[in-house]
């Protein structure tokens, strides 16, 4: 089957390899066949294989596939949800103090915030997220599921947008011309590629109101990215996941296992934050900074997520 992306230069076709496996076990099998066989069996300069082709002929099959896939549109369509700002625009406002408001009881303002912020006395867990290092890899989306038993739908109920997970990683594309200084080729060409942008949307109840007033009134105070989380957890968690054997031995021990009804939100990996609670109130201190982090902050290749204790001013959340 041929899926158009528009990240994919004109002309050209790609083809995933899979180490040229056809069978991935049980659950998991290529309708493509083996694309290693299509190499012509000659090295690059790199002492690799070779893999690129001059020429590809593509015929119509007669037939249609539908693609599973989880991705929403890879346009913004004017809502500005991922944002970004050139070099020359920033540059006269990094001297400048930026407005960063805690979700603390002092960053609360009775004219801009409908709820005032709730009390914290030693802990306040919060999330940082670098967009600027993110690479959008989904490895944090895996340590998710992986971590905390979330849900595994299948391609059926993935085309029935019954995704279960409760961390996304949106990709936004957007066609720039300034690509020509960062790849070798034509100003034409590069003007048609598109740019992509990250955001990060976790499903989290918000601290501030219930998940059911926030979406009845469109989350009017919260961040842009949180207001676009889409009730389809809420939804499809009412459906059986079943884990056949012998994949119910992957299951986190530390965690229940989703069952029928059972609410689906980002904790911050709970069961560590408890665990460390537990072990420093034994010892007589709070947690330390860095002594644990949640599985996708742990997981991330880049370190674009930091998690912490806002209540610590020496932590890495507050610098």
């Amino acid at each position: 089957m041929a899926y158009p992306y528009p990240g994919i230069a004109q002309g050209v076709l790609a083809m995933p390899i899979g180490l040229g496996h056809t069978s991935f076990g049980r659950y998991a099998r290529s309708e493509t066949g083996n694309p290693v066989q299509l190499a012509s069996g000659q090295l690059d300069p790199a002492g690799g294989l070779l893999l690129s082709l001059a020429s590809v002929a593509i015929e119509k099959a007669g037939r249609i596939v539908p693609v599973a896939n989880t991705d929403g549109s890879g346009y913004q369509h004017g809502r500005n949800l991922a944002r970004r700002i050139s070099w020359q625009e920033y540059r006269p406002t990094v001297d400048q103090p930026s407005e960063v408001v805690p979700p603390l009881p002092e960053g609360f303002k009775k004219e801009r915030d409908f709820y005032p912020s709730h009390e914290h006395t030693d802990y306040r867990w919060i999330m940082v997220v670098d967009l600027d290092r993110c690479i959008g890899c989904q490895a944090c989306v895996v340590a998710c599921y992986a971590e905390n038993n979330v849900g595994i739908v299948g391609k059926e109920n993935v085309l029935k947008g019954r995704v279960m997970s409760w961390l996304h990683v949106e990709r936004y594309l957007k066609r720039v011309s300034l690509l020509s200084a960062f790849y070798p080729c034509s100003a034409s060409t590069a003007t048609r590629r598109p740019a992509s942008r990250f955001a990060r949307s976790l499903r989290r109840v918000t601290t501030k109101m219930g998940s059911t007033t926030r979406c009845i009134i469109a989350a009017s105070e919260a961040d842009t990215a949180t207001r676009t989380v889409r009730g389809k957890v809420r939804r499809s968690n009412w459906f059986t996941w079943k884990h056949d054997a012998p994949l119910e031995w992957q299951l986190n021990p530390d965690v229940t296992v989703r069952t029928k009804g059972v609410m689906e939100k980002c904790s911050f990996c709970i069961q560590r934050i408890v665990a460390a609670k537990i072990t420093a109130r034994n010892e007589g201190r709070l947690v330390r900074d860095g002594e644990f982090t949640t599985a996708c902050a742990q997981t991330c290749p880049t370190d674009a997520l930091v998690f912490g204790n806002l209540k610590d001013p020496a932590s890495r959340v507050c610098n």
